[in-house]
């Protein structure tokens, strides 16, 4: 087994495919991109050493209709412009792993089994599959493993993952699972680096952003989260409505008649910030808003952050860190400056300075040396984990 071949990541939404290409055991990156307005307007971007100089692949709305489409021409584009590294195996977020615990070579029962976890997570895992099934068609000698933004959680003690309905429902899966754990694996794994007392105590970390949640650690493993059984659970989110009252899905149904559809969509399109502000789901433009509504959005936005973060803080008997991560908590900085400032009875004190300008995608501790928590700001890297899973599943199996 060549220990210098290269790792291809990818990570599929209903509209976009995003990758990027990690090689040898040392996991340079050697170039990432996207493809987005699959189905639309299609367009390819990627940068990196591995693709300087070279042409993209031509992508449009008759050769690029679906994420599996897109996979296709990122392949045949890979190994037009790469065509002396070997490919050891693709790596893929799946958002879903049921009670699937770590990485996993996808095989055709696996594959089946994620099928039937779609219903928990539509906005994402039916397309990781269809790219996967793509490429044991298309590829069939490629290995490919899946790699689950649950497996993290599975620390959390059991009675945090129960919802209080007849235990048989919770023996058929009915529980709280947790997601963004590819995020929270890496946010640990840099904060034992960088803040090792902290990791070895207790960590709070927010992942916000269009997808957002949260996570206690203890020592360094998932003590308790925000989302639950669904993505749609937790925090408020860019289109999804986070906590919500199960009454209102029954008013729905039994008094504003609306069909199982129509509620799905509302609660996984039209609802969180978009629903909320009647303008966007994109924090930046609410911000830039002079509207009531957007302010409305934003302002419960970060109240659902700030109770979230209480409850954390009471489990873990306090906390020693608090980090941002994720497209907003890394580069939201009047999201960041609410919420601390609101958070002060806790003893934490930030540099406003280093909140307001943070050097752009570096790690950085912005709390004050009195502050009696560490505030960090630490760009995650889900790809990097995917790639380490992948390399090492592959290996373990020669």
């Amino acid at each position: 087994m060549d220990n210098n071949a290269s790792v291809l990541v990818m990570n599929a939404g209903s509209s976009s495919l995003k990758f990027a290409v990690f090689v040898g055991k040392q996991e340079d990156c050697i170039g990432r991109g996207s493809i987005t307005g699959i189905g639309t307007e299609a367009v390819f971007d990627a940068k990196g050493s591995g693709f300087d100089g070279k042409e993209f692949p031509a992508v449009d709305n008759e050769n690029c209709k679906s994420p599996s489409e897109g996979a296709r021409l990122l392949l045949d584009w890979l190994e037009e412009i790469l065509p002396d590294i070997k490919l050891l195996g693709v790596g893929h977020r799946v958002v879903h792993g049921g009670d699937l615990t770590k990485p996993t070579v996808v095989r055709p029962y696996i594959l089946a089994y994620l099928k039937t976890l779609s219903p928990l997570a539509p906005l994402h895992q039916p397309f990781n599959l269809d790219i996967i099934e793509f490429l044991q068609q298309a590829r069939p000698e490629v290995q490919q493993i899946a790699c689950f933004d649950t497996s993290f959680h599975t620390t959390v003690p059991s009675i945090h993952t129960r919802f209080a309905i007849p235990r048989i429902w919770h023996e058929k899966g009915v529980r709280r699972y947790g997601f963004h754990g590819l995020s929270y694996e890496y946010i640990s794994g840099r904060m034992k680096e960088v803040a090792p007392k902290a990791y070895a105590g207790k960590t709070l970390v927010a992942h916000l952003g269009n997808g957002s949640s949260m996570c206690a650690m203890e020592g360094g493993k998932s003590f308790s989260t925000t989302m639950g059984f669904s993505v749609l659970d937790g925090l408020i989110m860019g289109t999804r409505p986070g906590v919500l009252d199960p009454g209102v899905i029954l008013y729905f149904l039994r008094e504003a008649k609306l069909d199982e559809p129509a509620i799905e969509r509302m609660l996984y399109h039209d609802s969180g910030l978009k629903g909320v502000s009647g303008i966007s789901n994109d924090m930046s433009v609410l911000l830039k808003s002079d509207s009531p509504n957007a302010r409305e959005a934003v302002d419960l936005f970060c109240l659902r952050v700030i109770k979230e973060t209480g409850g954390l803080m009471s489990l873990l008997g306090g906390i020693d860190a608090l980090v941002f991560t994720g497209g907003m908590g890394e580069n939201g900085s009047a999201v960041r400056e609410q919420i601390l400032s609101a958070l002060g009875w806790a003893g934490i004190e930030f540099d406003q300075e280093k909140n307001a300008n943070p050097p752009r995608g570096e790690e950085v501790m912005i709390s004050t040396p009195n502050s009696k928590i560490q505030v960090w700001i630490i760009p995650t890297n889900e790809e990097i984990v995917i790639s380490r899973h992948t390399r090492e599943t592959i290996l373990s199996k020669h």
